[in-house]
């Protein structure tokens, strides 16, 4: 599809500049605008000028704020040949004695029109500038189809929305509702919450997405990424805890705390809705049957089908205790969607009990359930269950060292997917060797949060902790870099993708990396690399052939896409 080309960008093409009729050192009076000015969505950092009613803005102010993005460029003044010299793609280099200079709105200024050359990567370019003081101006029009970057007005606010070149197989969308940030961090929280941001590929070939704030909201996008529906529907109660697109229906999680340990008291609601989000019936979990204090409780909560089973996998804070405490454990609900009802014991400790419980997934092998769990130290780690409900076969498939119920564990998982003959959990590690203590609150002894990414491969025939491999598909204790959380992404029995985000150490977003795994989860070719691409906590999707997911940053959202031939 076509990127989206403003009509003002469009416009300054075919209309001159009023200034291209002033010749060099012409003087004109110059007053600063009073237009805001937006850079990818965030309040940039630069002056406007109106001169003889057009809006210039200086060159330096405009590559200091696009450095490090898509449309970065550099500039710089030969004296030899008086020209001012601009080169795409390269990061702005401040001068030595730059300092920012404040402008009245209420002063006039004196703009001489400048006799400089410009000229881009070596070539002259034809633009009006003008020298204020000791700066260049130049309009946003002639620069932003030079550079490029795009450039929306709105006349309503006058306000100028500056965005960056939007890279290959990326678009940028409109939205329905208030866009809120989810993008991937170089920080790694102690444990999950409940995920608020979904993507579901319709059967119409529309994309949807679902997002959980003070309400739910969903938006749907045509093949072509415009906005063609959206509606949003109140939380039933005050918790939200998780959405899963099913076969036939849609399912949300919603929960409120119960801290009188009320045992008949609604704790957990998962209500049903066809695909067009109309309300069909639901199933009520209370507070003594489950035991449950706060439901979803410093967990993720993911929800699975086969048949007419449906499987809820999450957490809770549990009643009172002996001890006087109350624990943090999984929740799983298993409910036969044919009756709504809930068909397995929730107790205080299930058949699969993990505590602490920090993350959850859940898929069906056929008809049996596989859940992982993300707890502490060992003997329930990273831990997988295989079972019906009333047994299960339990493997610890990556060993957390230190004190039982110590928070911090140095791993985050990000993703569970099963091969034709393999369990594979996608996750990254610190090295546990720099650690002298682990506590509830920090790492004892570990200077910088590192962690390499890991995939963690358990043999469907052979159940057995013995049997569990671990892959490193890339190592960065120790490097100058960070990496997110990664994502698994399963494309087919036999072809998996797994993505990540690189940060610097003061967590500036770098490139993205993907690489392509077979189902043993053996790297199938190089790491690739994006730039300008960002993950976020949506978990990507296979639509098509491409891996597609979203990213809210500064209140405007981005499509990405990874083609898969």
């Amino acid at each position: 599809m076509k990127k989206i080309v403003t009509m003002l960008l469009v416009l300054a093409l075919v209309i001159p500049s009023l200034g291209n009729h002033a010749s060099a050192g012409t003087a004109t009076k110059a007053k600063v605008s009073g237009s805001k000015v937006s850079i990818n969505g965030a309040e940039g950092d630069l002056y406007g000028f109106n001169i003889s009613g057009s809006n210039y803005f200086r060159l330096r102010d405009i590559a200091r704020n696009f450095s490090g993005t898509s449309s970065q460029f550099d500039i710089s003044w030969n004296p030899s040949t008086s020209a001012i010299e601009i080169i795409r793609g390269q990061a702005y280099t401040p001068e030595e004695t730059e300092e920012s200079t404040y402008y009245s709105r209420s002063k006039e200024y004196i703009a001489t029109r400048s006799a400089a050359k410009v000229l881009i990567d070596g070539q002259p370019l034809l633009i009006t500038a003008y020298n204020i003081g000791d700066s260049n101006v130049v309009q946003l029009r002639d620069l932003g189809s030079q550079i490029p970057f795009e450039i929306e007005y709105d006349n309503a606010s006058n306000q100028v929305a500056l965005f960056s070149k939007t890279p290959d197989h990326a678009y940028r969308v409109k939205t329905a509702f208030a866009a809120k940030d989810n993008k991937a961090s170089s920080s790694f929280p102690r444990w999950k919450s409940p995920v608020t941001s979904y993507l579901v590929h319709n059967a119409d070939q529309t994309t949807s997405v679902i997002e959980a704030n003070q309400e739910l909201t969903i938006e749907t996008y045509n093949a072509q990424y415009e906005l063609v529906n959206s509606h949003k529907l109140a939380l039933e109660l005050p918790l939200f805890g998780g959405f899963y697109s099913g076969e036939k229906y849609n399912y949300v999680a919603y929960g409120q705390e119960n801290p009188e340990q009320n045992d008949a008291k609604e704790v957990i609601r998962i209500v049903r809705y066809d695909k067009s989000f109309n309300r069909v019936d639901s199933v009520s979990v209370k507070g003594g049957e489950s035991y449950t204090v706060i439901p979803f409780d410093a967990g993720s909560g993911r929800m699975a089908e086969y048949g007419d089973t449906l499987v809820f996998h999450t957490s809770r804070e549990r009643y009172l205790t002996p001890d006087g405490l109350n624990h943090q454990s999984q929740l799983t609900i298993m409910v036969n969607t044919s009756t709504m009802q809930v068909t397995n014991d929730m107790g205080r400790f299930q058949k699969n009990h993990v505590s602490h419980s920090f993350d959850q997934y859940v898929l069906f092998d056929g008809g049996t359930q596989v859940l992982v769990d993300h707890g502490d130290a060992y003997p329930r780690s990273i831990v997988l269950h295989k079972g019906d409900g009333a047994s299960y076969n339990e493997v610890d498939l990556f060993t957390i060292p230190g004190a039982i119920g110590a928070n911090s564990t140095g791993v985050s998982i990000g993703g569970f997917e099963m091969s034709a003959g393999n369990y594979l959990v996608v996750m990254n590690s610190i090295d546990h060797s720099k650690v002298t203590e682990y506590t509830s609150f920090e790492m004892t002894g570990l200077k910088t949060d590192q962690r390499d990414i890991i995939l963690s491969v358990l043999p469907k025939n052979d159940l057995n902790a013995p049997a569990v491999k671990h892959i490193t598909l890339a190592k960065y204790v120790g490097s100058d870099l960070i990496a997110s959380i990664p994502k698994l992404v399963k494309i087919s029995d036999n072809k998996l993708a797994v993505l990540w985000q690189e940060f610097d150490k003061e967590n500036h977003p770098g490139k993205l990396k993907y690489v392509f795994v077979d189902g043993n989860g053996q790297a199938a070719g190089e790491i690739q690399t994006l730039e300008h691409f960002v993950l976020s906590e949506c978990s990507p999707i296979v639509k098509g052939d491409q891996i597609v997911w979203y990213a809210n940053h500064n209140g405007y959202r981005m499509f990405y896409s990874i083609p898969l031939q």
